[in-house]
């Protein structure tokens, strides 16, 4: 056997990317083979840019070690041929492609190289696995497989619609000569991505501003992602109707979808909630889920706004997986993933917080990553370490940290853990910064100026930075330039398109030339560069250029408007040019009175420009924590009682970087100081706290006086102090009544600025309505014989905006009045009257299921509303995670309602994958409780197994492969390891420090990246709640005595099943040498108890065991137990339904 036989056409046997390149090369060929028509694999731009880019580099590398380029190219047909597609996607210039091809892949592109392409290219792309057609050039092929859509010509496609009215034929007519080739090679594949597209943009015409936010899975055909994302990305920013679209800049987008950013500042990770369309004085209310728990948020006009509501965001407390965001208003729902557990790792960009880590190709020279503190970061190219700077934490995200990386040099990121190496089975991301263009602001804005819009003003032009170029030569990009007019609007043109040529090595220039104009630049605008392979980067800027502005605050501080008479300290604005390029000002003086929040001004040129501007001076905010409602943030002053503090709650301050030496004071009713507390900033001045406990304490004992803030204005180099709160003992009002539709206010305090919330309380679901009030005050039509009605008065303020709580707080005014509250849709209206009383059942709408379980434990019709939730066990269980009931009270309360004994998911349809609960343990229960249907049309020949199959495939993805194998077996292997045993509870009696020790080596990484539910080390923390509350749990077991009801039923199980008695036993018996009778050792029968009741009731379920009184005695305490250890006690349940399944229906594993 000859040399030859083994030789390699790799030069270099040692490149990192040789076990990407060969493992790339296998996974293509086989997705290949089952999709030779490449649009129909499923892959996007994302995907495509990170091939490119490291098949680039792997072929460089090889070609300077001296390895052939035909011979490189034969061992890797599907990496040529699909990088081939993936720069066609892109470029239309057919003579230049392979030239321009090898450019992009980083390789210099002599003749021959070009010559070997395309000799070679035919046989390659059959080889690889490819569709093709006889007779075709392998150019015309390549660009068949981007979908017959380059980047170039799709905004030429959708005008032909637009000028066709969706005439797809006529469309074939024009002169699109990659669209009109790629249909004469396939026809049917290309008339069909046609027809999606067609379908994408009518239903972008039908719902203009939300088509966007919408489920478009219904559209048909189907578009294949790599088109899909192409046309989205143009109709998002330039709708169906558009003209010129090579050159239009489009609308303005707003916040879409609800999504995850990190706040630099503040170094916290949080979800924003998007801008949504809402009525003037109405509130788009929200629901976001996280890990069962819902919180409801609201959102509404921000001042001067005509269209949206405001973005909102929320910080992420820890880590989790995913979270549920629900619009209630605009009945919009959106699952928010955050953490994968394969890929533990979040990225964001360093320049503004956007989250990358659903990315596989990076764009930016530097990025913000969180990840578990033993994670380390390499270049997977260079095999180097990857540079990290300015490390921190992330508060609540224990066993996590936060670290800048460097990216610059790098050309990939892998993120490992410890025992990891670098590899390609590991996820790895391509680091690519030539494929984003940098706009970046000249300085800081102009303090406190604003357009009317909301933009940040600027005094000197906006600038771009170019990367070097993709083609490694002179690229020439277009400069669009339109009026900004504001989210979800467009525009008008400013000017005509400019040619910018950037050199190949990249660099730096100025959108607004000073030298185009004598006047200056002034106004709002909407930037477009548009590159030659269609890359539309975009930017909002607002320009007054050469504009100077002095912001004067009158009175005793000088930085910062604060508390004063008639409102808040005055202000003025100041505002100059620089004396080459004049504007007006009008008024010439922006003057901001006591009882304002804000000026507006006009700044206009002799061009005939004109911008609105309005100037909000900084100002002093607090944030004082009252037992009367939530904590909101104030500009001015309040009254308040003074037991009205919450001793548990934090004060917080905000006014600007250089307060020196911030005090806080507690002063008598003759101003004489009682308490004095140093407040102190964790994020580097922007907000000074203090807690509560000593200065509420001190308010409490006062019959009057004041909270008082003092500190030193550095501008004005003096000692400031200003009144917070006004500690009185008279109400803001001694009772109210409703006398001929007026509300009659008792002893209204006529000398303080009030207001009043509204709740009917006959729909608690209902958000609170605010008023102004007087002592006689007219109430709103829709309360009006609306059943009781909630009245809370409170200190309005009129600079900022107060909205009413979720609930009432315990100083609110009860109303008394008949009927119920009518101004909502029926199936809330029917709850209202049931609620009230005058209607004797409880509704079953789903829609008001998950109210049922806000109301159940308070209501006086506790019983109705139980019928209501157990005639739909399935229903009311997906709606318990949609309720306000924490999580953690999830499991207690479906054993106290009794669901846990019924059969779950019988009351509804076979659910789909999209349609499976998101939170797990119930998402597992549903999942679960279909199996027998589908087990059932399996044995009767109706379905065929592999659906089977399918199901419990899925049950695996929720909540773990472990639940599959206890499907299999009927025996739930994690109870062996997962459980409490002799040295678990000799551990318990050591001191403190011995157990930290012992416990942090065997628990030290357990929890740091959320994982399914039942897998071996969520179960294993689950039985560790038990340790940490041993406690709570030794009160419980012992008070509300659990052990003898699991005893009895233990028995019972072993006449019903000895294998699930057998399974039930096995904590005990892990327990084997613990004297379980001694009280101090009772927590460790915890996991004993909570099996053997789960495992009963699944058994009751299935009708496998009869109705036990012994149960439903049980069933109080049991739910306590839940409580306490709500993650044993829901694991249990599952593991116990999936016990009994495997025993009452043999090969429901499939």
């Amino acid at each position: 056997m000859s040399d030859s036989q083994f030789a390699t056409p790799f030069a270099d046997p040692t490149d990192t990317l040789l076990g990407w390149a060969s493992q790339t090369e296998l996974n293509l060929t086989r997705m290949l083979a089952k999709h030779p028509y490449f649009p129909d694999c499923g892959w996007g731009n994302d995907k495509l840019e990170k091939l490119e880019r490291f098949y680039g580099i792997f072929l460089a590398r090889q070609l300077a070690a001296g390895a052939d380029m035909g011979a490189l190219m034969n061992v890797t047909p599907a990496m040529l041929s699909v990088t081939l597609i993936s720069w066609a996607a892109h470029n239309s210039e057919h003579d230049t492609f392979l030239h321009d091809y090898l450019v992009g892949l980083g390789l210099h592109p002599d003749e021959e190289r070009e010559a070997t392409l395309l000799h070679d290219a035919p046989e390659l792309i059959r080889r690889a696995g490819l569709a093709v057609v006889e007779g075709a050039s392998p150019t015309d092929l390549i660009f068949a497989h981007t979908g017959g859509l380059t980047a170039a010509e799709i905004p030429a496609v959708l005008e032909a619609l637009d000028r066709h009215e969706g005439d797809i034929d006529a469309v074939l007519e024009e002169d699109l000569p990659v669209l009109r080739r790629s249909y004469e090679l396939f026809p049917e594949k290309q008339r069909e991505i046609l027809e999606g597209i067609v379908a994408l943009r009518e239903f972008s015409m039908q719902h203009p501003s939300s088509w966007l936010d919408r489920d478009r899975t219904h559209l048909r055909p189907r578009l294949p992602v790599l088109v899909a994302e192409a046309v989205t990305a143009e109709l998002r920013e330039r709708p169906a109707g558009t003209a010129d679209r090579a050159s239009a800049v489009g609308v303005a987008t707003r916040e879409l979808r609800p999504r995850i950013i990190f706040d630099g500042a503040a170094k916290r990770i949080r979800l924003r909630l998007p801008q949504q369309r809402v009525a003037e004085n109405d509130v788009v209310s929200w629901r976001v889920s996280l890990e069962g728990t819902t919180r409801v948020f609201r959102t509404g006009r921000p001042w001067g706004e005509p269209t949206y509501a405001e973005a909102l965001d929320i910080t992420l407390q820890h880590q989790v997986r995913e979270l549920t965001v629900q619009d209630v208003s605009h009945s919009i729902t959106w699952v928010v993933p955050i953490i994968d557990s394969e890929d533990p790792v979040l990225l964001f960009a360093a320049v503004n917080g956007e989250n990358l880590s659903d990315k596989e190709s990076l764009h930016h020279s530097a990025v913000i990553a969180i990840a578990p503190e033993d994670s380390t970061f390499v270049d997977v190219v260079t095999g180097e370490d990857i540079p990290t700077a300015n490390e921190f934490a992330i508060r609540g995200w224990d066993g996590w940290r936060g670290v800048e990386l460097d990216l610059s040099t790098a050309a990939s990121l892998q993120v490992l853990r410890p025992g990891q190496q670098p590899s390609p089975m590991h996820r790895l991301r391509c680091v690519d910064p030539r494929r984003r263009v940098r706009f970046r602001n000249p300085s800081a804005p102009i303090p406190g100026v604003t357009t009317s819009t909301g933009l940040p003003l600027y005094d000197d032009s906006l600038h771009v930075d170019f990367p070097p170029t993709l083609s490694g030569d002179t690229e020439t990009w277009w400069l669009s330039i339109s009026s900004y007019a504001g989210a979800g609007r467009i525009g008008e043109e400013i000017s005509e398109p400019e040619a910018i040529e950037v050199p190949a090595e990249g660099g730096s220039f100025m959108i607004f030339d000073p030298e185009a104009y004598d006047a200056p630049w002034v106004g709002e605008y909407l930037i477009r560069l548009r590159g030659p392979r269609n890359e539309s980067f975009r930017h909002q800027f607002a320009l007054v250029e050469g504009m100077h502005a002095t912001q004067e605050i009158l009175g005793a501080c000088r930085s910062f408007r604060i508390p004063a008479q008639g409102g808040l300290s005055e202000a003025r604005l100041h505002i100059r040019h620089n004396g080459e390029k004049p504007f007006e000002v009008s008024p010439e003086v922006v003057h901001v009175p006591a009882d304002q929040a804000s000026a507006e001004f006009v700044i206009s040129t002799e061009a005939g420009d004109c911008l609105p501007l309005r100037f909000t001076p900084s100002r002093l905010t607090v944030e004082v924590p009252v037992v009367t409602h939530p904590p909101m943030w104030r500009a001015s002053r309040f009254s308040c009682l003074p037991r009205d503090f919450d001793a548990e709650g934090t004060l917080r301050i905000r006014g600007t970087k250089d307060m020196g030496d911030p005090k806080i004071a507690v002063r008598n009713q003759h101003g004489s100081p009682l308490r004095t507390l140093k407040l102190t900033t964790e994020d580097g001045g922007r907000t000074y706290t203090a807690a509560m406990k000593e200065l509420a304490a001190s308010c409490a004992v006062l019959p009057s006086g004041s909270l008082e803030f003092e500190w030193t204005d550095r501008s004005a180099d003096r000692r400031i102090s200003v009144s917070l709160a006004q500690l009185t003992s008279s109400p803001h009002a001694t009772g109210v009544h409703l006398e001929d539709g007026y509300l009659i206010f008792d002893d209204l305090a006529e000398d303080r600025m009030l207001g009043a919330w509204l709740w009917p309380m006959s729909a608690p679901w209902e958000p609170g309505e605010k008023i102004s009030i007087s002592a006689k005050t007219e109430l709103p039509e829709q309360f009006l014989e609306a059943g009781p009605l909630a009245v809370q008065i409170f200190t309005d303020d009129p600079f900022m905006v107060l909205r009413a709580p979720q609930v009432p707080g315990p100083n609110a005014f009860t109303v008394e009045q008949a009927g119920y509250f009518k101004a909502q849709p029926p199936a809330l209206a029917e709850l209202s009257a049931f609620l009230s009383g005058e209607a004797e059942e409880a509704p079953t709408d789903p829609q008001v299921m998950p109210i049922l379980w806000d109301n159940v434990e308070v209501s006086t019709n506790r019983a109705a509303i139980l019928d209501a939730l157990g005639a739909h066990p399935g229903a009311a269980l997906r709606a318990l995670s949609d309720s306000l009931v924490p999580a953690d009270q999830q499991p207690g309360r479906i054993i106290a309602a009794g669901l846990v004994n019924k059969p779950f998911a019988t009351d509804l349809e076979l659910l789909s994958d999209s349609e499976v609960h998101r939170t797990a343990w119930i998402g597992a229960m549903e999942l679960l409780g279909q199996l027998p249907r589908v087990w059932k049309a399996v044995e009767d020949g109706e379905t065929p197994r592999s659906e089977l199959r399918e199901r419990v495939q899925r049950v695996g993805e929720v909540v773990g492969q472990e639940l599959v194998d206890t499907l299999s077996t009927g025996r739930d292997k994690t109870l062996d390891s997962a459980c409490i045993d002799q040295s678990t509870v000799a551990i318990a009696r050591m001191d403190a420090t011995q157990q930290d020790t012992l416990l942090q080596m065997f628990f030290a990484n357990a929890g740091i990246v959320p994982g399914a539910m039942m897998q071996d080390s969520a179960r294993l923390m689950a039985v560790f709640e038990c340790f940490k509350k041993r406690e709570e749990l030794i009160e419980l077991l012992t008070s509300e005595d659990l052990i003898k009801p699991a005893v009895t039923l233990l028995r019972a199980l072993r006449g019903n099943d000895r294998s699930l008695y057998a399974c039930a036993r096995i904590r005990f018996d892990k327990l084997d040498g613990v004297n379980t009778e001694a009280r101090e050792n009772a927590w460790a029968l915890a996991p004993v108890v909570s099996l053997v009741f789960a495992l009963s009731a699944r058994l009751h379920a299935h009708g496998l065991m009869g109705k036990s009184k012994t149960l439903d005695k049980a069933a109080l305490g049991w739910s306590r137990l839940a409580n306490v250890v709500p993650e044993l006690v829901t694991g249990d349940i599952i593991s116990a339904e999936a016990m009994v399944l495997a025993a009452r229906y043999p090969g429901i594993a499939g």
